[in-house]
């Protein structure tokens, strides 16, 4: 009989920046928010910030959503977790797109609290000049057969 080998647990430290639909309710909002809490809290993890990016245009259309309400998360915890947090994402309603990135492994919890505490906003700036940028006719046809 093979004997299971318990690995020590790595802290890791993540972001995820996940996308809700623009015409999505508080009272929905505020149940996804809540659950990234809970999990991250069920399953030993610290949240290091969570940011709301706010409405912004979308690069593409995603299920016929032009619009979505950026949200992005900072938090430390274990693979497990990630793999709970994604799931949940994949199967809330108002969720349309999520990307979770490792930002490094065997994490100081305390340093990295208080180094975030220090930190600025990770928002996007939307300083990008789109005035040199053409538009073709058939793209703008495209999208009023859509509508």
């Amino acid at each position: 009989m093979a004997l299971l080998v318990q690995h020590p647990k790595t802290v890791r430290e993540y972001e995820t920046v996940f996308i809700l639909r623009s015409d999505v309710l508080d009272d929905e909002k505020n149940k996804v928010l809540d659950r990234m809490n809970s999990i991250i809290e069920k399953l030993d993890g610290t949240l290091l910030m969570r940011e709301e990016w706010g409405k912004r245009k979308l690069a593409y259309r995603i299920e016929k959503n032009i619009y979505g309400i950026y949200y992005y998360m900072h938090y430390l915890g274990f693979n497990d977790m990630v793999a709970e947090i994604e799931r949940n994402l994949r199967i809330l309603e108002p969720v349309i797109k999520y990307m979770t990135v490792k930002l490094g492994d065997d994490v100081d919890v305390e340093k990295r609290k208080a180094e975030t505490a220090d930190e600025g906003s990770r928002a996007p700036k939307d300083n990008v000049d789109y005035s040199g940028v053409e538009i073709d006719e058939e793209d703008l046809d495209e999208l009023a057969d859509d509508e």
